[in-house]
């Protein structure tokens, strides 16, 4: 074999591998876009080595499937951006219509009811109903809380009912300590008077 045969073949080699290498590193790291891959060219040279052209034509079939992939990565993610956009008009008609329905029913909140309800009460008593009706607001609040917490937490609709009952409720001897301190609270009972009611909100009765 002839020196230049030689150069010939060593050149022809380096080349392949260049081109392969070239390829197989946009293939590894992800062309931005088909066009960035490097474009060979099938010279006289090229076509007189099977090797070669048979790794254009790789080269050529694999740049295909890039430009396939491509496509329809680029339809998945206008997919998504149509849904992200559907999702936020929903979600801002949801709070435009949870808006006017709240607007709607602000006159019939237990809030607003229960206002209605003290226009018939002597003023000298709203100080009290409105202290036991915050109170009783306060404990549902409270309740609501443990139950969404039990059904957060993966709880049963029943475990959630119990965890309302239990926090929102109250006892007969609760509810009579809870007005007692309420009435010394805004002046509508004596302290000395309310510490002859025993828990039960009973005078204790004599045993002459």
């Amino acid at each position: 074999m002839t020196i230049k045969n030689r150069n010939t073949i060593g050149i022809t080699t380096t080349t392949a591998l260049v081109v392969f290498v070239l390829f197989a590193n946009n293939s590894a790291f992800g062309a931005s876009s088909v066009d960035n891959l490097p474009e060979i060219k099938a010279t006289d040279e090229i076509k007189k080595n099977p090797l070669l052209m048979k790794i254009l034509k790789n080269i050529e079939i694999s740049k295909k499937k890039i430009a396939e992939m491509q496509k329809k990565q680029l339809v998945i993610t206008e997919h998504k951006k149509l849904l992200d956009a559907q999702r936020k008009i929903a979600q801002e008609k949801f709070a435009s219509d949870l808006a006017r329905m709240n607007k709607e029913m602000e006159n019939f909140t237990p809030r607003a009811a229960f206002t209605k309800f003290l226009s018939g009460v002597n003023g000298t008593h709203h100080s009290i109903f409105w202290s036991q009706f915050n109170y009783q607001e306060q404990k549902v609040n409270l309740a609501r809380a443990a139950m969404n917490e039990v059904l957060k937490n993966g709880g049963t609709f029943e475990d959630a009912r119990n965890a309302f009952s239990k926090v929102g409720s109250m006892t007969r001897t609760e509810i009579i300590g809870y007005l007692k301190d309420q009435n010394i609270q805004h002046g509508f009972a004596n302290p000395d008077v309310q510490k002859a009611f025993d828990k039960y909100g009973k005078l204790p009765r004599n045993r002459d």
